[in-house]
């Protein structure tokens, strides 16, 4: 069972920060400073996993307000809010392993806190992102020691939709959840070397988040320990991997 599908609230909080009644994400802002160094007025972006928008008000902000930018997501909910917060960009459900657009088609794709939830491996994802581009992608994406597949179990005090009684099957598997992996360096490089050796992959360490430090936190927030980002007892190294064609 899709957890992003049956977390409505999920998207609100993106769509709140999407039209400025809640804060900016320090990714967000983070974002805007990768693509400063290769980001030219008129280049098309597409954000992969766009949710409510919340990034293209950075951009617009941060990059450029005539900014050219489209934002597709699988999540039909975040696709509605994004549309209600920004009428006069293009938003599309879209699904990461078969985008509906032609090969070269943005001069710079996006994807932002996402490959780390798909199913193990996001190989044919990569491909994706870098089949639409023409130029550049941007993966934003935790980056660790070793490759692990987690599974995060939801329960209901993750503000799961009211039908959601129960969170496992009569056999006690997990009936809403949704992944957490982490891999490597080496994983990403050689899945994009294998996709085309020619490729020029740089990976670029976020540190913005080091504002989080003086922030409230709820209890399910990304906390700051010993100078990491941590989820629960899972530690977050957050790199921007900037693949140029």
């Amino acid at each position: 069972m899709n957890y992003w599908d049956k977390n409505k609230s999920y998207g609100d909080l993106f769509y709140d920060r999407a039209i400025g009644k809640k804060e900016e994400m320090e990714c967000s802002k983070a974002v805007c400073d990768i693509l400063k160094p290769i980001y030219e007025p008129d280049m098309k972006i597409l954000d992969v996993g766009c949710g409510a928008g919340h990034y293209l008000k950075s951009l617009i902000d941060r990059l450029d307000e005539n900014v050219n930018y489209t934002g597709i997501d699988i999540t039909e909910h975040y696709i509605e809010k994004a549309k209600k917060a920004f009428k006069d960009y293009r938003f599309f459900i879209d699904d990461i392993y078969s985008i509906g657009f032609k090969d070269e088609s943005f001069d710079i794709v996006m994807c932002n806190n996402v490959i780390f939830h798909l199913p193990p491996f996001p190989v044919e994802a990569i491909s994706e992102l870098l089949r639409v581009s023409s130029n550049y992608v941007v993966i934003r994406v935790p980056i660790a020691k070793r490759n692990y597949i987690i599974k995060e179990v939801r329960d209901q005090n993750d503000d799961l939709d009211e039908e959601i009684k129960q969170i496992t099957d009569e056999e006690g598997n997990p009936l809403v959840w949704n992944y957490l992996n982490l891999y490597t360096k080496e994983f990403f490089e050689d899945a994009i070397s294998k996709i085309n050796p020619d490729y020029v992959v740089n990976f670029i360490k976020d540190e913005n988040w080091k504002n989080l430090e003086s922030k409230a936190k709820s209890k399910t927030a990304t906390d700051i320990m010993g100078g990491k980002q941590v989820s629960g007892n899972i530690v977050l190294d957050w790199y921007f991997i900037v693949v140029r064609k």
